[in-house]
């Protein structure tokens, strides 16, 4: 049943692969100015990405709500969090990027804000670790036996840490390809890969609601 499990998984990985692949290479083969348009902030595929990770909260609500999940709020919290980043809502209180070192070592953003800051991201890590501590050792379990919820997650968190890496990286992917720097190709795959993002975690509270019920565990 876990060889199943595997193969399964491999095989979801080889078609959200390949539909990567192929979204990618459709937004740069449009016309003109379009892979741009396409790949801009607050753009096409940037509006598809927060509302993935809106749904993500949307479903956990109706679960609640509904009685046929009882989850933490943390999930839902965190997921949050994450579609709010992607709408650089932190910006409207912040004077840049407070996701940046260069905000803490600028002399443009006042002392306040950086320790209203820090007290912040301090007051969430302390929250996602007391959250993970009891939780990290089942997760683990999970996804060595195959679990597919598990294996969505371990998805999402590797195409969150690819999509900064390509990020962080666009001139070196530009030199390696040889592609100019007006191609949208090193953009197009870095949003393309956080599109995926809430697509895996959606992917996951289904597949975990959907093994809750079937073992009929009590959605407690």
């Amino acid at each position: 049943m876990m060889n199943s499990d595997i193969s399964q998984n491999f095989r979801s990985l080889m078609i959200f692969t390949a539909a990567y692949v192929v979204l990618v290479a459709a937004i740069i083969m449009l016309p003109g100015k379009i892979p741009y348009e396409m790949v801009r902030e607050n753009g096409p595929v940037e509006t598809f990405s927060v509302g993935g990770y809106f749904l993500f909260c949307l479903f956990i609500v109706y679960f609640n709500v509904a009685g046929i999940l009882r989850t933490d709020i943390a999930p839902g919290f965190f997921v949050l969090l994450l579609g709010l980043r992607e709408l650089d809502f932190h910006a409207r209180f912040t004077t840049m990027g407070m996701f940046k070192i260069k905000f803490f070592i600028s002399t443009e953003v006042p002392l306040a804000e950086k320790l209203v800051v820090i007290l912040f991201i301090v007051a969430l890590v302390a929250y996602a670790f007391f959250f993970l501590r009891g939780k990290l050792g089942r997760f683990k379990a999970d996804l060595l036996a195959g679990s597919s919820y598990a294996f969505s997650i371990a998805c999402a968190l590797g195409c969150l840490v690819f999509s900064k890496f390509l990020d962080g990286n666009s001139e070196l992917f530009e030199y390696l390809l040889r592609i100019d720097e007006s191609s949208q190709l090193p953009r197009a795959a870095e949003e393309c890969m956080e599109l995926f993002i809430p697509v895996f975690l959606v992917r996951a509270l289904l597949q975990y609601a959907e093994k809750r019920l079937c073992s009929g565990r009590s959605p407690y």
